[in-house]
C-alpha cells in the first residue's frame, strides 16, 4: 500500500498536502463557507461533493469547533457509528413505515411521542440538527421529523426553527424504498429522494458542492470518476476504463489487492473460499456485547473466522496514542492466539499486534452540571476490529479508500454504484477491473441530475452570506421581542380559569384581569413596536459592536419587559386550588404548564440580554439555558381533591369507569371541544380521537376547526398542504361543504374539508 500523509482525524488522503491536512481545510474556500453558514445563519444547509472531498472531516470540525447545541444523526446503525451520532429513528422513536403527509404513520405506535423529560429537553433546545449519509433517507421521514420538531418546539416553523446541516452525495448510497412503499408515497412526493420532503421545501435549504478532491490526485483518473459520476460516459471514458480489464487476474495476497462486489453472497463466497484452501488451522473469535447494543449496528462479524495467512481489513480507526491502523487498511495474518492477532500491514510496514476493540453504542441526554448536550454510552461491541478482505461489497466500501483494487461492478443494479467503486481508488493505475464496465452499468438518476443542476444555479456567494448573516441577527432580535406565543399561552390558561376556576375562586379573578390587560397593552403590542423600531434593518453581526447605543437601547428594553413579565409571572404561579374533577385538573395544569414554562424561559432569556450586549450566539445561548432551566421539576398548580367515597357505593367497573369519565359531573361549555384539542396535541390523529371518544370525525374537525380560528391549532399540522391547496381552490368557486365535498370525493378527507369549512370560511367577517 502506498505511503500517504494521513491523518486519521481527518479524510484528506493525497501525498501532495502539506503533513497538516488542517491546512488544507483553512484553504478551502467551500469548507470555510459552509462553516460561515452554520455558525453564523439559521439557514439549512446541504453539504455534498464527490468521494474524498472532506465531508466527513467538516462535520469532525464542526462537532469540535460549534458554540452551537447540535445532534448527528444518521440512517443506519453502522453510518451512526462512524458519524458518533444516534441513528434517526431510535432519537426520534419513529417507525419503519411510511409517514404519509397529513395522515401520519401506516404503523400506529403508542410510543411514539411518549419522549423522555430528557429527550424534550434535549429537542426543546437544540439549536442544529446533522444529518450525516443524506442520500440514504426518505422525504417522507424528514416530514415526520418535522411534525415531532414542531410538536415540541415552535408549531408554526418548519423543523420546529430548528438549523439543519445534511450532509451526502446523491451520487453515492440512495435510499431503500419497496415496491409498496413506494406506492403509498408516489401520491405526495414525486421522488424517493430527501429534497422533496414537504417541510424542507418549505423552510429552503441552501446548497454547496466541494469540489477538491483529496483521495484522488491524478488528474486524468479524477476526470473519468466526474464523467461516471454525473452520467456523462462516452465510449473514450469506457475504453479508458476498460483498459484496465484484465481476464482472470489472480493477485498475490502480497500486492494487497481487494475485490469490490456488487453483492453479499458474492464476497462472502470469495472471502470463505480462499479462507478455506489455507492449509493453516482456523481460529474463531467471538464478539462481546455489554448493554444495549441492537444487532443490526453491529460494526463487525460478532463471529470472525481467520486463519495465518488470511487477508484482512482493518474496520476501526486506531484509537491509540501511535496510530498504528485505520479504517479499511489492508494486511495479511501472520500469527494468532485465543485473544491477539499479529497482521503484517500491506504497505510493508511493522506488523501491528491487534487486540479486541471497542465499539460504542450512544444517546443524547443533557449533562445537569454543564447544561450541554452530549453522548453517553448505551452499550458496548467488542470485538478484533478485522474482516476477511480478499472480497467487500460495494455498499460496504462506502467511505474507504485502496490503493489497489478489482472492480467487479459489470451486474451494478443502483444508481451511483458503479461510482462508489471506482472512486474508492487512488489511482488508475491501482485499478483492475475484473469484468468490462458496459454502459448499462453506468446507472443515473435523472432527477438527481435536476436537482443537482438547480442547486449548481442557487449556489451562495459571499454577498448572499453577508444577507443571511444580517438576517439572523434580524431574526433573533425580532424573536427577542416577540411575545405572541405567551400571549396565546396565557389566553388560554386565562380561558381555563374562567370556565373552572374564577366560578368557585372568584377572588382571583381581579388580578388575572389586571394581568391580562398588561400583557396585551404594555407586553404584546410594545414588543411589536420594539420589532419594527430594532429588527427591521439587517445588522451583521460583527457589526453590532460599532453600535454601542443600540445594543444598549436593546438591553433598557429588555428591562422594560422583565418589570412587566414579573407581575404576569406572579399571578400566574399564584392559583394554588383545588378540584374535585380530573378532567378539570388535567386542563388546568396543562395550561399552566405551558404558559409557565414560556413565561420562564423569556424572563431568563431577557434577564441575561439586560445584562450583556446582545448577539445571535449570546442569544441562542440564553434560550438554551433558560429552556433547559424551565424543565427542571413537575409543574402542578391545581390539585385534586381528595373526596372519600360513600361506603355503599357500588365499585364502578374500572373499563365503565373510563368510559364514562367525561360523564361524571356537568362540563363546561366547549369541554368537549377542549378535551379533543388535548389529544390531538398528546400525539393522536383525528381517526384515532374520533374512535376513542366514540365521535365522527367530523365533528373532531369542527372541534379542533375553533382553535384554528383563534390561532391556538396551525391548520397545516392537520390537513396536508396538497389538501390545502386542492380545498382553497375548491372554496374559490363555492362556499358549499357539500359542493367541495362533492367536488373532492376521493382526493382529500371529509374531516379535512369540513375543519378548513369551519375555521377559514365560517370564521372569515361577513365584509369578506
Amino acid at each position: 500500500m502506498a505511503t500517504t500523509n494521513y491523518n486519521p482525524e481527518f479524510d484528506y488522503l493525497d501525498p501532495t498536502l502539506s503533513e497538516e491536512p488542517e491546512t488544507a481545510y483553512e484553504i478551502n474556500r467551500d469548507l470555510n463557507l459552509a462553516h460561515r453558514i452554520i455558525e453564523e445563519t439559521a439557514a439549512n444547509l446541504f453539504l455534498t461533493g464527490k468521494a474524498g472531498t472532506g465531508k466527513t472531516t467538516f462535520l469532525r470540525h464542526l462537532r469540535n469547533s460549534s458554540p452551537k447545541r447540535m445532534i448527528v444523526l444518521a440512517p443506519t446503525g453502522v453510518a451512526a457509528i462512524n458519524a458518533e451520532g444516534a441513528t434517526i429513528h431510535s432519537f426520534f422513536q419513529l417507525p419503519f413505515s411510511p409517514f404519509i403527509p397529513g395522515k401520519g404513520f401506516l404503523e400506529k405506535d403508542g410510543r411514539r411521542y411518549s419522549f423522555s423529560k430528557d429527550k424534550r429537553r434535549i429537542i426543546a433546545s437544540l439549536d442544529l440538527l446533522v444529518i450525516d449519509e443524506i442520500s440514504m433517507v426518505r422525504p417522507d421521514t424528514l416530514d415526520a421529523i418535522d411534525s415531532v420538531l414542531r410538536r415540541y418546539r415552535n408549531p408554526a416553523l418548519p423543523f420546529g426553527g430548528v438549523q439543519l446541516l445534511l450532509i451526502g452525495d446523491l451520487r453515492q448510497l440512495a435510499p431503500v424504498l419497496r415496491d409498496n412503499e413506494r406506492e403509498m408515497l408516489s401520491p405526495y412526493y414525486a421522488s424517493e429522494y430527501f429534497f422533496e420532503s414537504m417541510a424542507l421545501r418549505q423552510s429552503g435549504f441552501v446548497t454547496i458542492e466541494l469540489s477538491t478532491v483529496y483521495r484522488q490526485s491524478d488528474r486524468n483518473f479524477i476526470d473519468i470518476l466526474n464523467a461516471v459520476r454525473d452520467g456523462n460516459v462516452t465510449p473514450q471514458i469506457l475504453d479508458k476504463l476498460n483498459s484496465r480489464y484484465i481476464p482472470n487476474f489472480m493477485p498475490q495476497d502480497s500486492q494487497g489487492f481487494i475485490r469490490l462486489t456488487t453483492h453479499n453472497r458474492m464476497a462472502d463466497d470469495i472471502n470463505y473460499r480462499r479462507l478455506a484452501a489455507l492449509p493453516s488451522e482456523e481460529m474463531q473469535y467471538s464478539a462481546v456485547v455489554n448493554g444495549n447494543f441492537p444487532e443490526f449496528s453491529y460494526p463487525a462479524d460478532s463471529l470472525l473466522r481467520l486463519k495465518v495467512g488470511a487477508q484482512v481489513m482493518f474496520v476501526k480507526n486506531d484509537s491509540g496514542s501511535d496510530r498504528r491502523y485505520y479504517n479499511g487498511m489492508l494486511g495479511e495474518v501472520t500469527a494468532m492466539t485465543e485473544d491477539k492477532v499479529i497482521v503484517r500491514p500491506a504497505d510493508g510496514s511493522a506488523p501491528i499486534t491487534v487486540c479486541y476493540a471497542e465499539w460504542e453504542n450512544t444517546k443524547y441526554v443533557i449533562n445537569e452540571e454543564s447544561k450541554e448536550i452530549e453522548l453517553v454510552r448505551e452499550g458496548t461491541f467488542s470485538q478484533l476490529p478485522l474482516r476477511l478482505a480478499w472480497a467487500i461489497t460495494i455498499h460496504k466500501s462506502q467511505g474507504l479508500t485502496f490503493d489497489r483494487a478489482i472492480i467487479d461492478a459489470g451486474y451494478s443494479f443502483a444508481p451511483g454504484q458503479t461510482y462508489v467503486a471506482l472512486s474508492r481508488c487512488r489511482s488508475l493505475e491501482g485499478l483492475v477491473l475484473g469484468q468490462r464496465i458496459p454502459p448499462s452499468a453506468v446507472i443515473t438518476d435523472y432527477t438527481v441530475n435536476s436537482f443537482i443542476e438547480a442547486s449548481s444555479c442557487t449556489r451562495p456567494d459571499a454577498d448572499t452570506i453577508d444577507n443571511m448573516r444580517a438576517e439572523y441577527t434580524r431574526h433573533s432580535l425580532a424573536e427577542l421581542f416577540d411575545f405572541r406565543s405567551i400571549r396565546v399561552a396565557f389566553e388560554d390558561y386565562h380561558r381555563a380559569l374562567k370556565e373552572y376556576v374564577f366560578p368557585l375562586f372568584p377572588e382571583h379573578y381581579p388580578a388575572f384581569q389586571e394581568v391580562s390587560e398588561i400583557m396585551a397593552r404594555e407586553i404584546d403590542q410594545v414588543g411589536a413596536k420594539f420589532i419594527v423600531l430594532y429588527a427591521s434593518v439587517p445588522i451583521l453581526p460583527d457589526a453590532l459592536d460599532s453600535h454601542p447605543e443600540f445594543l444598549e437601547k436593546v438591553m433598557n428594553g429588555c428591562r422594560y419587559f422583565l418589570s412587566h413579565l414579573k407581575r404576569v409571572m406572579e399571578v400566574t404561579d399564584g392559583v394554588n386550588v383545588k378540584l374535585d374533577n380530573t378532567a378539570y385538573v388535567n386542563r388546568l395544569n396543562n395550561a399552566y404548564e405551558a404558559v409557565s414554562f414560556q413565561l420562564k424561559v423569556k424572563y431568563h432569556v431577557l434577564s441575561r440580554m439586560a445584562e450583556i450586549p446582545f448577539s445571535p450566539g449570546e442569544y441562542l445561548n440564553a434560550k438554551a439555558e433558560g429552556v433547559l432551566k424551565a424543565t427542571d421539576g413537575k409543574i402542578n398548580n391545581v390539585v385534586k381533591k381528595n373526596t372519600p367515597r360513600r361506603a355503599n357505593a357500588p365499585k364502578a367497573d374500572k373499563e365503565d369507569s373510563s368510559q364514562n369519565k367525561e360523564k361524571s359531573a356537568k362540563k363546561p361549555k366547549g369541554y368537549s371541544k377542549r378535551i379533543s384539542f388535548n389529544m390531538f396535541n398528546e400525539g393522536k390523529s383525528i381517526e384515532e380521537i374520533a374512535l376513542e371518544r366514540g365521535l365522527a370525525e367530523t365533528t373532531i374537525a369542527g372541534h379542533l376547526a375553533e382553535f384554528a380560528a383563534s390561532g391556538e391549532l396551525d391548520i397545516t399540522s392537520v390537513v396536508s398542504p396538497i389538501s390545502l391547496r386542492l380545498i382553497e381552490d375548491a372554496f374559490g368557486s363555492t362556499s358549499s361543504p357539500g359542493e367541495v365535498k362533492d367536488m373532492l370525493s376521493g382526493k382529500v378527507k371529509g374531516y379535512e374539508i369540513s375543519l378548513y369549512y369551519y375555521a377559514v370560511v365560517r370564521s372569515k367577517p361577513a365584509s369578506d
